[in-house]
């Protein structure tokens, strides 16, 4: 397939149709500043042509967005960095950021326009065509992404009136449209990201079709979490018991200062302690991370695998009986056989340890729960670990285990722990959750979120959704595709794959519990997963030649 040429038509900055009374200035969240430096949450929906074409008006589209972001004014806002003070309270030590919004001074989103002459069908193959196995690497997803635009912090730094977020509409010769999305991080996780996206549709689908809009509801507090921390975040030392168990969670602690040592020159800046710390006296250099296991320059092809219902039943009997303290989930047992994989691809020596690392949504797993409509990023990386020697052995089971283990370890007395912990850190970006080596496998969980569900008034979900993820994250979310949705939102002939017995639990890692636009409960698996990957070539080749997925 030739690249297809995409034009721009326009390049302006949305903001909300009304804008909030006062001018707000909020500190963003303990855990939220942690993550400037990862990649921000991004993805981009391509939808056939729709019957009556002023549904996807770019006009329309930029109207809805508007008005959704009156409930979401943050997002239009300016971060900044809070000034360093050696002997301020939490908020004020180093990499410490806030929200402004509010005001004629806010950069608002910023909104590309663009127009592509060649049929999305030539581009995006139906999920029929895409099959078990799709090899997307030709796909050209940054033409549509807009990921060519500077978000604020892209570097983990730059702030500079740079925009919080970024929408690119483009639209198709045959009338189909493709509607990208990305947020800088520290103002939202994946929860928080699907939340705007969903509630942008809900108000666009009203809209075009001159209904009442939806009342939107999303809370952006960050202290709600903040006041669940353990012990004293004000003070000037850190509580030593406090530290010592936060040390004991499954949580990596790789210290940036401490990995100079080869380390490629795009992550260079972030090894060097800012000037402002010098008569910090901050704690000793703690783990390296090692390069020698991430060559960053390696080619990565881009794969999408689908797993049916019936593969993802198969895993999960496969763990069965599970001993009585270990209750495991479909996602265990998913996990588990792809962590195995993974390991079996990769020909690690058994008797290395191997690292499952994955995204952790605090909102269910504290008491209260937090709301499910909280904005921010309560959330954090954490990780199983094992040898690789259970992948060699078969002991899938095993490794389900060391799963379940860690989300059980996460719960209502070490979430403030692992608080307390981070917002005693004097840079807030010096230590990173998470590592792309080989020894290493990467997965956030997008299931239950609802990505192929947005629906912006055209009748049907989308022909694919693309994640945008980072070439070292393997990212899973429901694979809904092609459904045809009433004015109600209720589906009306779907052709998804029949449910097989379901055991009433979610799998804890970023899910929440989800409903069917018609209020039916619909399990994750029921429509089978899509699997997005980038791995090593010869890893890709193994996993495939040996049918080792």
């Amino acid at each position: 397939m030739s690249s297809p040429t995409v034009t721009v038509l326009s390049h302006t900055f949305t903001h909300p149709i009304s804008r909030p009374k006062t001018a707000h200035s909020v500190t963003l969240g303990i855990p939220d500043n942690a993550t400037a430096g990862y990649s921000p949450p991004q993805a981009i929906w391509f939808y056939d042509a729709p019957k009556h074409s002023a549904v996807f008006s770019t006009k329309a589209l930029t109207k809805s967005l508007q008005q959704v972001l009156s409930a979401y004014p943050a997002f239009a806002g300016r971060l900044e960095n809070i000034p360093y003070r050696s002997d301020g309270d939490w908020s004020e030590r180093f990499g410490r950021l806030r929200v402004n919004y509010g005001t004629e001074a806010d950069p608002g989103v910023e909104t590309v326009i663009a127009r592509c002459e060649t049929p999305l069908a030539e581009i995006i193959p139906n999920a029929e065509q895409r099959g078990k196995v799709w090899s997307a690497s030709d796909v050209p997803f940054t033409l549509f992404s807009g990921q060519d635009i500077k978000i604020a912090l892209h570097d983990g730094l730059e702030t500079g009136g740079l925009p919080a977020a970024i929408v690119k509409i483009t639209t198709f010769a045959c009338g189909g449209i493709a509607i990208a999305v990305r947020l800088q991080h520290v103002l939202g996780d994946a929860q928080a990201f699907l939340r705007f996206v969903h509630d942008w549709a809900a108000t666009h689908r009203a809209m075009v079709r001159d209904l009442p809009l939806p009342v939107l509801e999303p809370i952006f507090n960050p202290r709600i979490l903040d006041e669940r921390a353990a012990g004293d975040i004000n003070s000037l030392e850190p509580d030593p018991a406090i530290s010592e168990a936060a040390e004991k969670l499954p949580v990596h602690r790789y210290d940036w200062w401490a990995s100079a040592a080869n380390c490629p020159e795009p992550f260079q800046h972030r090894t060097k302690p800012a000037p402002e710390l010098d008569d910090a006296n901050p704690p000793p250099l703690g783990l390296p991370l090692d390069w020698k296991d991430w060559d960053v320059t390696q080619p990565t092809p881009h794969y999408v695998l689908h797993y049916t219902a019936q593969d993802i039943s198969q895993m999960y009997h496969s763990l069965s009986p599970s001993p009585h303290q270990y209750e495991f989930s479909r996602l265990d047992a998913l996990l588990a056989h792809l962590w195995s994989s993974i390991i079996l691809s990769r020909q690690i020596s058994p008797s290395d340890p191997v690292f499952l690392n994955f995204a952790f949504n605090f909102r269910p797993r504290l008491s209260p729960p937090l709301p499910s409509s909280l904005l921010g990023v309560p959330a954090c990386m954490i990780h199983a670990s094992s040898t690789a020697s259970r992948a060699y052995k078969h002991q899938t089971r095993e490794l389900a285990i060391a799963i379940r283990s860690a989300i059980n370890s996460m719960n209502s007395e070490t979430i403030p722990v692992f608080l307390h912990d981070v917002a005693h850190h004097v840079d807030a970006q010096r230590f990173w959750q998470l590592f792309g080596g080989r020894h290493h496998v990467m997965v956030t969980s997008w299931l239950q979120h609802g990505m192929c569900e947005v629906e912006f008034g055209a009748g049907a979900r989308p022909r694919f959704v693309e994640a945008l993820m980072p070439g070292w994250i393997i990212q899973l979310m429901e694979a809904r595709y092609g459904d045809r949705i009433d004015e109600e939102g209720n589906v009306v002939d779907g052709e998804g794959e029949e449910a097989v017995d379901g055991d009433g639990r979610d799998g804890g890692v970023s899910v929440r519990d989800g409903v069917d636009k018609g209020g039916q409960e619909r399990p994750w698996w029921s429509s089978g997963v899509d699997l997005s990957f980038n791995l090593e070539n010869e890893v890709v080749e193994r996993l495939l030649q040996e049918s080792l997925y």
